[in-house]
């Protein structure tokens, strides 16, 4: 006669056994027994891959392995290694564009299998894919889109996007134009579309299908990172930012035009030497996705990765320009080592500008930390001068080279709003170690405040539509400012009147803009946080 096993041990099918602990796994939820017992605490609630197909852990690790090996292949192209074709178990069959991919769907024998049946996407209207492609496309170039959307004017059916996409863009692109749309029905979309975006990222450089993978891979990694960052999943927005960028400094994007390299010209992925086009969509990625990564890493006070004194590529121009007229030196050398020191360069096309402010917020953080960390050990914040004057002379240039925020096209306000708050909370930074040392440092600190705040107030803001949500942590920076001068403010009975009317208007000027873009979770956990921060000054 069988006996029936103890309810303790019995055994779990695939997809009931949690992902945290897979064995001894009770299934109960949000959190099984054996996690809930986990000693010190910080396990999540448990991911079961029946109900999604893959557990996120899943896709993380699928996502390193794969890129760690592929990034290896890049640097050792020569090395004799056994070829073989990644692809994560867990791909579909079916990507939110009705593509097939011949390698996924072929199990051991050579046979086809089907998706899991709780992968299958429900049907979607036929205009589906254009409709979230003309929707991303509205706001692409504030999102970081480097690539020449032109790319896309020749759409007309979903035969026609593999020919000139790969599917982790055109996945990308879905997840964004989702996510951006304002119908109900498309928004919704997200929580399919965003596996489906990073199964294809995952497996993108193993499909040579499409001779634009690498730089397509790229835009795609750089997409999914800005995803993360708007929805405040930071670890991950950091882990794809460090893809994006590890792979275009493989591809050897930092070294175009470089003069220190004798060697023949990059070739296109059609063999021949690249066309300006295929050049330009080539710089704009290094510099988007460089400033990306390592401003992000800036705010998140981790430390940078890539140093800039590898860098040769030629400043941005504008996508557009490229095709028009051939403007890039003929070679170029140590290209942000020459802008920290003031060499002059006339890049001001604006995606130039954003890379510069960026670069200067990341210098003035880094700086800003040192100077902390030396003052704490010496206590003598003379012995910074040198650094800080530098800098401070590099961020003052660039913001005399800045167009007026009230003089710019509707289209680019949003861009230029980033790069003034970013020049802005570069000067707030530098100076925060100093305020309580120099008298100037204060000054300055103010004065910057009170720029992002004009900078606010001459932007019809709810017409910019979208905003980069890094902008969340500048006005932050912004407004610590004006409230640590009101905290100030009421132990010193000398202090103005008007200066505390003017500083509860500038934070009030701050918390309604940043209200404004709420709809950004990362830019809404800030507005909480400076709504909380307002709230003790005043009672107190």
């Amino acid at each position: 006669m069988d006996q029936q096993k103890s309810p303790s041990r019995r055994q779990l099918n695939k997809g009931q056994a949690c992902y945290n602990c897979r064995l001894k796994c009770d299934s109960v939820r949000p959190i099984c027994g054996p996690c809930a017992r986990f000693v010190g605490g910080g396990l999540e609630d448990c991911e079961y891959t029946a109900e999604s197909g893959i557990a996120r852990s899943q896709v993380l690790e699928e996502q390193i392995s794969i890129i760690e090996s592929r990034i290896q292949e890049l640097e050792k192209p020569n090395e004799n290694r056994a070829s073989v074709g990644l692809h994560n178990p867990y791909q579909p069959s079916y990507s939110p564009l009705g593509f097939t991919n011949p390698q996924s769907q072929a199990g051991p024998s050579g046979s086809r299998s089907q998706p899991p049946p709780t992968m299958i996407a429900q049907p979607r209207p036929p205009n589906f894919t254009r409709t979230l492609v003309d929707s991303f496309l509205r706001h692409a170039s504030q999102i970081g889109f480097f690539l020449n959307p032109e790319m896309f004017n020749s759409i007309s059916s979903r035969a026609s996007l593999s020919q000139i996409a790969c599917p982790a863009l055109i996945d990308a692109i879905c997840l964004w134009g989702s996510h951006l749309s304002h119908s109900e029905a498309l928004s919704s979309q997200t929580t399919t579309l965003l596996p489906e975006a990073l199964r294809s990222a995952a497996t993108s450089l193993s499909n040579q299908r499409n001779p634009n993978t690498v730089i397509q891979t790229i835009q795609a990694e750089a997409l999914l990172a800005q995803y993360f960052f708007r929805n405040a999943r930071i670890l991950e927005g950091k882990y794809h930012a460090s893809t994006a960028v590890s792979i275009a400094l493989s591809s050897g994007f930092h070294k175009i035009r470089s003069a220190n390299i004798q060697s023949n010209p990059p070739q296109s992925p059609t063999g021949y030497p690249p066309t300006a086009q295929e050049e330009g969509e080539r710089i704009n990625a290094f510099w988007a996705v460089l400033t990306l990564n390592n401003t992000w890493l800036a705010a998140d006070g981790s430390p940078g990765d890539v140093s800039y004194a590898i860098v040769d590529t030629p400043w941005p121009l504008d996508i557009e320009m490229y095709s028009q007229t051939h403007t890039q030196p003929s070679n170029s050398s140590s290209t942000v080592e020459n802008f920290l020191t003031n060499v002059p360069d006339h890049a001001t096309a604006l995606v130039a500008l954003h890379a510069k402010a960026a670069i200067v917020f990341d210098q003035a953080y880094r700086l800003a930390t040192q100077f902390t960390e030396s003052m704490n050990r010496t206590n003598q914040p003379n012995n910074h001068c040198a650094e800080y004057s530098r800098l401070h002379q590099v961020i003052e240039f660039l913001k005399q080279a800045l167009p007026p925020i009230s003089s710019s096209e509707v289209n680019s306000k949003s861009l230029l709003l980033v790069i003034h708050s970013f020049v802005h909370a570069a000067t707030i930074q530098l100076n925060n170690p100093f305020r309580l040392h120099f008298d100037i440092s204060r000054s300055r600190a103010i004065n910057a405040a009170i720029s992002i705040v004009d900078c606010m107030r001459q932007t019809n803001l709810p017409t910019v539509g979208y905003i980069d949500a890094i902008v969340g942590t500048l006005w932050m920076a912004a407004s610590q400012v004006f409230m640590t001068e009101l905290s100030q403010a009421r132990h010193n009975p000398g202090s103005s009147r008007q200066n505390v009317q003017q500083f509860r208007q500038a934070v009030e000027t701050i918390l309604a803009a940043m209200s404004v873009f709420s709809d950004c979770r990362m830019i809404e956990l800030q507005l909480e946080t400076a709504q909380r921060n307002y709230a003790a000054v005043r009672n107190h």
